[in-house]
This record gives C-alpha cells, structure tokens and sequence, in this order.
C-alpha cells in the first residue's frame, strides 16, 4: 500500500499529502475514530517499548501487535466491530508493556522505594532532565560524576528519585519544578541546560531555546540533539555537561523535600 511506500523530500511535499491522507479523510466518524484510537494506543505501547529495549528487553509479541496495529488502520475492509475488537487488543498489549519496561527498569535499577525529594537547589551549575528514559538518566548522572556539575530531575523523570541504584550520586540534588505544562517559567528559572529523553517538550522560548537538549526519539526544530551511541558504547553527553559548566546555578523556586 502507499502507506507503506509513498516518499518525499520536501517539507511541502508533506503538507501537500497530509490533505489527502489525512485524519479527516476517513469519512465514517467511527470508523475514524477508532483508527486514531489505534494509532494513539499503539504510539503508547512504543514509547514504552523502545525504553526497554534500551535496557536490553524485548518481547516480540508486542512488536508484532504494533505492526498488525498499524497495517489495520489502512485496511478498509475492517468493520467497526472488527477495529473495537484491535482496540481491546491494543489495552492488552499496552499492559503487556508496561509489564515489559517495569521488568527492565526494576532488573536494572532495583525497586522504587518510598523517598523524600528534595525540591531546593545547591550553588553549583546544573542540568535538569525530564521524560523517562532511565538509561538516559543513568549515563548522564556517570558522565556528570565529578565533574562539578549537579543533575535535578523534572516532570515525567521524578521516579528516577526512588529508584535505588541513582541514590549513590551525591551530585543527584533532587527535582527542580513540577509538570511538563509548567516548564516554561521553570527552564527559564533553573538557568542551566535542559535535556528531553521523551516527547513532554514544549516550543521553548527564545530566551531559552539555545539551552535546550534533546536525544533518542525527541527533536525540535532548532534545538541540539545528543545522537545515539554507537553499539557497546555509552551516549556522548559531553556538550550539554561543558554547556552547564558556563551556565549560572538554578534559582531557588521551592524549599524542603516531598515525599515520592
């Protein structure tokens, strides 16, 4: 099918395919519906198994089901009943992978356990790092070790604070701010560069668009991306850590600790 083949080197090219093949050209609400459920559900089940297979864990069920998933969307011979039958199926499957990543994340972390956060700040340059990516975290907090540079966790990354394994770097500091929709005002308060391991970005502002990082399957237009590892090797997050080291330390929007 063209879905499968169709290619373009253009933005525009894009744009121009995007009206014919878009969301609004399934005629039948419910049939549209369904497939936009579908395709949301699946880009769940993604996102969680690609973190696992970041920690070396996989299950090729899963990996089928996306693909049968998203191969069910341009048939239109299925039926309603025949995509709320896919639906189901991709709650199971979105459970299967949750059970997948907490394996890897417990296997490789240890079990979270109750812990107080501290949300103040120290007086040294830092990096704030949000999403969930705990490969992400655990690189960055080994290449940052030493180095003078402290690491605070923000938004989707505050698990990473119960997770026995990270509680050993002292340059851990704690988490800086609160959800996703907030860190506008926060990235511009911490002062230091900001590193996105999941797609939680907002379109930063100017005033700080040139302190934000991305890496794995995050990107913005504009923004630095850290590239993958090659196989066997670590990332490279040399560039945002010299980054940090010129940067001034977080302002202090919060005091004393929540217990995670």
């Amino acid at each position: 099918p063209e879905a499968a083949i169709w290619q373009a080197d253009t933005e525009e090219e894009f744009e121009e395919k995007a009206k014919e093949v878009g969301v609004l050209s399934t005629e039948n609400e419910d049939i549209r519906s369904l497939r936009g459920l579908i395709t949301y559900g699946v880009k769940g089940i993604a996102a969680y198994t690609v973190h696992a297979q970041n920690l070396g864990y996989e299950d090729e069920k899963i990996i089928e089901f996306i693909e049968k998933a998203l191969t069910a969307t341009t048939n239109d011979s299925l039926s309603v009943n025949d995509l709320v039958g896919l639906v189901l199926e991709c709650g199971k499957f979105g459970v299967e992978a949750m059970a997948l990543l907490d394996k890897a994340n417990t296997s490789s972390y240890g079990n979270p356990e109750i812990t107080k956060v501290n949300i103040g700040v120290r007086n040294n340059p830092a990096i704030l790092i949000s999403g969930h990516d705990l490969k992400d975290m655990e690189e960055l907090l080994k290449q940052t070790e030493g180095s003078g540079v402290d690491v605070y966790t923000h938004g989707e990354m505050l698990p990473a604070n119960y997770y026995p394994a990270f509680k050993k770097y002292s340059h851990f500091v704690g988490n800086y701010g609160n959800a996703w929709w907030k860190q506008k005002e926060e990235i511009e308060s911490f002062n230091g560069p900001v590193l996105f391991t999941t797609n939680c970005i907002v379109p930063p502002k100017d005033s700080y668009k040139d302190r934000v990082y991305t890496t794995g399957v995050v990107g913005f237009p504009g923004v630095k991306h850290i590239p993958e590892a090659e196989e066997g090797k670590e990332k490279d997050f040399s560039k945002i850590i010299a980054h940090a080291k010129k940067c001034k330390p977080p302002v202090e929007i919060e005091k004393g600790e929540i217990i995670g």
